[in-house]
């Protein structure tokens, strides 16, 4: 019962929280947005997150969907050859299974990346279903595609290589961290709320002091409860984006130009959709040089997903954006940073 209840409850939410920010932010976002000069750049911050003006990070999204089948640990190594970038970062998803296990998986049906329904005899599994164990034997690579070929379709059992089956937390730091250590930036979402965000926040937590990387790592969710949580056992200890309601809210001092500068942020990097030239009708204002600006003002980081346009990269590099989540880091990378090597 739990499970149905939790399967609507996540539809609801999720979709009424995307459209009470759209219908918050859109009042004004009808006009094309007109380029500003950036009145407060970042300099010399000494954050992770918050690099000189000009020079976003290029955080690979879903942890390199573009590269490897997404959340999955072939797709996590293939951040390995940004070591020694300057900018080695990822993005990645977790859920909680059945057994209490942290895995990468973003969406809330495993139908969407794996032969989920065939190999367990119906449509519509969530991770938190199923162990760890019987997880383990999908293939996360059944639907990625390449060109117009799906590389590793088909693959059942023994012939499933272990880099594209479902990826444990635990063995993202364990394999990258041994590779580069100390080197590496993560963004971890939690895709849960109660009763299983806890568990997460708590073996992030565990992660990120057996791998001494607090300042490396931001956990984000779209679920105040998950925040609330963050803030309540794990503050000053955790770093966390703002929740989607902090978002309006922070919109909405910036549109009346309020001082915040004795308000105590529980967060530091704000997350944000980036849709300004597809036609799409969201917060394209928020890719403003004066909004950038006002979070700048205030110490927080400025991230826009999900950034696969070179124009728009290159517009939101020149209006002073900190990070830039995509599909196609090495092709953002090219345009971005043309004579950096690695």
């Amino acid at each position: 019962m739990l499970d149905k209840i939790y399967v609507v409850i996540h539809f609801v939410l999720r979709k009424t929280i995307l459209f009470f920010i759209a219908g918050c932010m859109c009042l004004n976002t009808f006009g094309a947005t007109v380029y500003e000069e950036p009145q407060n750049p970042n300099v010399n911050t000494g954050d992770y997150f918050r690099p000189d003006f000009g020079n976003p990070l290029i955080s690979s999204h879903r942890s390199g969907k573009g590269a490897a089948p997404e959340n999955t640990l072939m797709a996590i190594k293939s951040n390995l050859i940004y070591a020694d970038s300057g900018s080695a970062i990822m993005e990645m998803d977790v859920q909680l299974t059945k057994d209490g296990r942290i895995v990468l998986y973003h969406s809330l049906y495993l139908d969407e990346n794996s032969d989920s329904a065939e190999y367990f005899g119906r449509k519509n599994t969530c991770v938190f279903m199923k162990t760890y164990d019987e997880l383990r034997g999908l293939n996360m690579g059944e639907y990625f595609k390449v060109g117009e070929e799906y590389p590793y379709q088909g693959l059942r059992g023994d012939e499933i290589p272990d880099e594209i089956r479902i990826t444990l937390l635990s063995d993202v730091f364990a394999a990258i961290e041994a590779e580069a250590p100390g080197v590496f930036r993560y963004i971890i979402e939690v895709k849960y709320p109660h009763p299983w965000a806890p568990k997460i926040v708590d073996g992030i937590y565990d992660l990120i002091t057996q791998y001494d990387m607090a300042d490396r790592v931001i956990v984000a969710s779209y679920w105040p409860d998950v925040t609330d949580y963050i803030d309540n056992h794990y503050r000053g200890k955790i770093q966390r984006s703002a929740n989607p309601f902090e978002i309006v809210d922070f919109y909405g001092c910036y549109t009346r130009n309020d001082d915040l500068s004795s308000e105590d942020f529980k967060y530091m990097a704000l997350q944000l959709p980036y849709y300004h030239k597809d036609g799409r009708l969201l917060v394209s204002n928020l890719g403003k040089a004066s909004f950038i600006d006002y979070a700048h003002k205030y110490g927080l980081s400025v991230q826009y997903w999900t950034i696969d346009r070179i124009d728009d990269a290159q517009y939101l590099t020149s209006v002073g954006a900190d990070l830039l989540m995509t599909n196609y880091p090495e092709r953002l990378r090219e345009a971005l940073y043309p004579d950096a090597e690695g």
